[in-house]
């Protein structure tokens, strides 16, 4: 990405706060103008049922033979936890991880038994791994957000595994977000425009925001997603130009910005 030339492009990001930093200063080291308002909000779940969960699922670690750390997020939410209830990991578990950064946050963890995670780039590319083929009587436990897609614990049950959920936090609408969409004179810049989301519901809840601030323009504005399922969400919200990224990770959403400026 050394060659990378971004001289001309604004670029809006939707990613939650603390999240954008690092691919910020990437387009903006290529010459691009960047804008940063977060679509989504991450907050740790706090209910008396849900820390009642978690705390279950932790104490029972050990009965699990994978464990798969959905985010950034999970691992974050998650450390806490397993340090309190195993100073010492238990033995002969595989830890996974959905994404390359999400891989590198489960080795900085102070376990060192988490330097196996890998970083498939998302559940598809998990599902290929050649140790999740057969699951015949496995316990596989999945730290993750809320709700979200269902296709990799779907999956892993039809593979023969009783997959269990951690849920640790939820992702919410910011309150105030169609105000910053409309604060924001995105629309007013000069040069070329384009839009990143990172999710299914960063996108959900962009469309959210331009509908209520009556920003519709915004539609026509070129908008790339990290895979092909949420651009075909996009598409039937109405977004007008729309490309798929390869994934989530910076390397391919920058692929996608530099395709775009060329």
């Amino acid at each position: 990405m050394s060659t990378m030339n971004l001289t001309g492009l604004n670029v809006l990001l939707c990613r939650p706060e603390q999240a954008s930093n690092s691919l910020q200063d990437k387009i903006i080291a290529a010459g691009g103008q960047c804008l940063h308002i977060p679509c989504m909000e991450i907050a740790q779940l706090g209910e008396e049922a849900a820390i009642a969960a978690i705390k279950s699922r932790v104490m029972d670690l050990d009965q699990y033979a994978f464990v798969i750390f959905i985010s950034q997020n999970a691992v974050k939410y998650a450390e806490p936890w397993i340090d309190q209830y195993w100073p010492q990991l238990p033995m002969g578990q595989r830890y996974l991880a959905i994404g390359a950064a999400t891989a590198a946050a489960a080795r900085a963890m102070a376990f060192t038994e988490l330097s196996s995670a890998e970083g498939a780039m998302d559940s598809e590319a998990l599902l290929e791994l050649g140790q999740l083929q057969d699951l015949s009587d496995k316990k596989i436990l999945i730290f993750r957000g809320k709700g979200g897609r269902e296709q990799l614990a779907q999956t892993l049950s039809q593979r023969g595994a009783k997959v269990d959920y951690c849920e640790l936090y939820c992702r919410i609408r910011p309150a105030m977000l169609s105000t910053a969409l409309t604060g924001s004179q995105f629309s007013e810049l000069s040069g070329r425009k384009v839009i990143l989301v990172h999710s299914g519901e960063s996108l959900e809840h962009l469309h959210y925001g331009i509908e209520e601030a009556g920003l519709g323009a915004w539609l026509s504005y070129p908008l790339i997603c990290p895979s092909l399922r949420v651009a075909n969400m996009a598409e039937s919200l109405g977004f007008e130009k729309v490309l798929a990224a390869s994934n989530a990770g910076e390397p391919a959403m920058l692929e996608a910005l530099s395709t775009l400026a060329s």
